[in-house]
């Protein structure tokens, strides 16, 4: 009997809930290929394979406080899937990571756009005359260690990888938030933290909340493939893209329409 991880569990019950049932294979056998990536997708006539890891706790993982190296995790499953795609350079090929209990990652985008592009850093410039730095001229940058570059010849690299993908199990507590504000409405007043705690508890009985598969999509800006603009669009689903000629603006392109609504409610609060 085929066992599955907790990761492909999800990713399956994401696809299966976001319409794509029927159109995807687990561990496909493609012809001409020795390898079998995790999962095959067709998407409008297009081949889409995804490797699907999980990160978990280390044995040395720091178990009080510690300083915590946020690229290292996903960096080794990037090489990971780089390997196992090597073989499938004339398709979207994209990677999906999902976090059951490795602290030490972080799966933001800004880190994992971090982990592409190299450690987030400042770069400040130098006015060789005065011998200092000049003042104001701070601006964030990525630094050495990317993956999806390679700095000593500033190339790109790794440009099979479409897209990372952060798979996670997000709380839906819409109905909670508009009882909520309904409620705030009701009393005509600002409620205090604990008042607001007492009050969730009491709506959560009728309320209850529903936890639900969804996906971050981080693209890769230097991918040979660009990651479908309509796939992978679901209600609760974000994407994420490097602007290079915005001088390297990080910046959410796509929201989901339940994800926009539940913002829009805590932002109410």
């Amino acid at each position: 009997m085929e066992t599955k991880n907790k990761s492909e569990e999800i990713f399956e019950q994401y696809l299966d809930s976001n319409g794509f049932q029927g159109e995807w294979t687990h561990e496909p056998s493609i012809p001409g290929k020795r390898a079998k990536p995790d999962y095959l997708l067709d998407w409008k006539g297009h081949k889409c394979f995804f490797e699907v890891k999980e990160l978990r706790k280390k044995p040395n993982d720091p178990t009080g406080a510690a300083y915590i190296y946020p690229y290292q995790s996903l960096r080794s499953e990037i090489n990971e899937a780089r390997r196992q795609f090597k073989q499938f350079k004339e398709y979207g090929c994209s990677l999906v990571v999902f976090n059951v209990d490795d602290r030490t990652a972080i799966l933001r985008p800004i880190f994992v756009f971090g982990a592409m592009l190299g450690n987030l850093g400042l770069k400040i410039d130098f006015d060789p005359k005065k011998g200092e730095a000049v003042a104001g001229s701070e601006k964030s940058a990525f630094l050495n260690g990317g993956k999806m570059t390679n700095h000593r010849s500033n190339q790109p690299q790794n440009t099979t990888i479409s897209a990372i993908l952060v798979l996670e199990e997000f709380l839906d507590n819409i109905e909670v938030e508009k009882a909520m504000r309904k409620h705030e409405a009701k009393q005509g007043k600002q409620f205090t933290g604990p008042e607001m705690i007492g009050i969730r508890i009491e709506l959560y009985k009728d309320h209850p909340i529903v936890t639900v598969p969804r996906v971050v999509v981080i693209e890769n800006p230097f991918a040979r493939m660009v990651f479908p603009a309509d796939l992978f669009n679901g209600p609760f689903d974000e994407r994420w893209r490097w602007i290079k000629e915005q001088n390297g603006k990080i910046q959410r392109i796509f929201v989901g329409h339940k994800l926009k609504e539940l913002e829009d409610l805590k932002h109410k609060s």
